[in-house]
């Protein structure tokens, strides 16, 4: 009993360091950005997506190093569910999210192409350290090409809302006003991220085998809700300065990191298994849940608040779904 207590205290104590850390590593990591005189636009979609998924790479790598890679796998496709039904239904619920569709068109279809090639490259239940050492280059590649397209394509109406989203996200870090201070408030972030993945990791790992839950079922709920918070955060600040373009272009692209760069740098570590049950309904609902923002965002170019509810409502039942798996003989430890 005594073991279970300080696991939980444990999975606590490294999520809000996740928390915490995210929150300064992202601030940092952007005006780092402005120091080095990086467009604003790439700020507000490229890099600040990057940052915002940096404790879901540092615990798929930490997963990784221990043996976990399921957990990391996990924490990744959650974090898609939980980005892209939870967050951009909380987004809308503050306030309706009016896009423009040419703008998010790339990030988009990149989403639907790695979901599916994802779920064909797991199709015999297992990520090869071959295919997860692709999806690793053609994240990259991706996040290379993107940074030239926006930053050779920016326009005066994108730098303002990047500049929106910038100022917000760098507000209140009195620390971040020399070069010195950012590089020191960077590496705290980093130190954070780094020690609350390893705390996380192990508890949850502790934790699931003690209930015995399957690692990638804890890496799909607790892990993936802790670490997507920094794109709740980021999400929210969007909302606020009505800059909701930015705000879901960085979801999009939290979750091609996600898909690519996560999955990828996990399964390199080590071939991940998972069972056919965990499989089906984790990437039936990534894909539905793809196909219910793209009607939204298609149909009147606006989430509503009322459709907001719905992608929440959706979440809520998707994890129902997972958490249920296992006690139909489909998610065996």
């Amino acid at each position: 009993m005594w073991e279970v207590s300080w696991e939980i205290i444990l999975l606590l104590v490294g999520l809000a360091m996740i928390i915490k850390g995210g929150d300064l590593f992202v601030a940092s990591s952007v005006r780092i950005a402005e120091f080095l005189q990086v467009p604003r636009i790439v700020i507000g979609t490229t890099l600040v997506s990057l940052a915002t998924t940096s404790p879901e790479l540092v615990v798929s790598v930490t997963a990784g190093i221990r043996g976990e890679s399921e957990m990391g796998v996990g924490a990744a496709v959650g974090s898609c569910m939980c980005n892209m039904c939870l967050i951009l239904g909380l987004m809308a619920v503050i306030q309706s999210i009016g896009v423009r569709p040419v703008e998010l068109k790339i990030p988009l279809v990149a989403v639907f192409f790695f979901s599916f090639l994802l779920l064909g490259l797991t199709w015999d239940l297992k990520l090869a350290r071959i295919a997860g050492g692709a999806l690793l280059a053609m994240g990259i590649g991706y996040f290379i090409v993107d940074f030239f397209h926006h930053r050779r394509m920016s326009r005066p109406e994108d730098l303002a809302e990047a500049r929106n989203i910038e100022s917000d996200l760098i507000a209140g870090n009195r620390w971040l006003v020399s070069r010195q201070s950012t590089a020191i408030v960077f590496t705290i972030g980093a130190v954070m991220v780094a020690i609350g993945s390893r705390f996380l990791v192990d508890s949850a790992a502790g934790l699931a085998g003690r209930m015995g839950v399957p690692t990638i079922i804890i890496g799909l709920t607790i892990v993936a809700v802790g670490t997507s918070l920094p794109e709740l955060v980021t999400a929210i600040k969007s909302a606020r300065h009505n800059v909701s373009d930015l705000g879901v272009g960085n979801i999009l692209g939290a979750n091609v990191a996600n898909l690519t760069l996560i999955v990828g740098g996990a399964a390199s570590f080590q071939e991940v298994t998972m069972d056919r049950a965990t499989q089906l309904i984790n990437f039936s609902a990534l894909l539905i849940g793809l196909t219910m923002v793209f009607l939204m965002l298609a149909s009147h170019r606006r989430i509503f608040r009322f459709e907001g509810g719905i992608l929440i409502a959706f979440y809520v039942l998707y994890l129902a779904a997972v958490t249920g798996s296992r006690f139909l003989g489909g998610a065996s430890p």
